[in-house]
């Protein structure tokens, strides 16, 4: 009796374990915004190193957005880094790490993203989720 009750001792132990490594690293990920959520425009490190930043002068950082729809190329808007905006909608997309159109790695491996609608400084545009945070 007593050989049985250890490993199965062991056993739940382990699974509690496991279980509980996987509850804390979840509570790491950000959460989406919802539609009417404010949020804030701002050029974060990954914003930057995405290439989803720009300066209008050398004081000035603003997050790039697009008007016509999700994108990490060739925007047409910007907000001003801070800005408070109000997410109006959002879209799950697809995307693969490229420079210059040609995957980084191959195969090509596509990943999850989320682009925010968002609406401030009197413009609606669309905008990456590395460049939004919580207020």
């Amino acid at each position: 009796m007593m050989t049985r009750l250890r490993p199965t001792l062991l056993l739940t132990f382990l699974i509690l374990a496991t279980l509980g490594l996987l509850a804390a690293c979840r509570g790491n990920e950000p959460s989406q915004f919802g539609v009417d959520e404010q949020a804030k425009a701002t050029c974060s490190d990954e914003c930057a190193t995405r290439g989803q930043c720009g300066t209008l002068d050398k004081d000035t950082r603003v997050v790039l957005a697009m008007e016509g729809g999700p994108a990490v190329s060739l925007q047409d808007r910007f907000f001003i880094d801070g800005t408070l905006v109000t997410v109006i909608e959002l879209s799950q997309r697809e995307l693969i790490a490229a420079r210059d159109g040609v995957p980084q790695s191959l195969p090509a491996t596509p990943f999850p993203h989320t682009f925010y609608r968002v609406t401030g400084e009197g413009k609606t545009a669309w905008v990456s989720e590395w460049c939004l945070a919580r207020p």
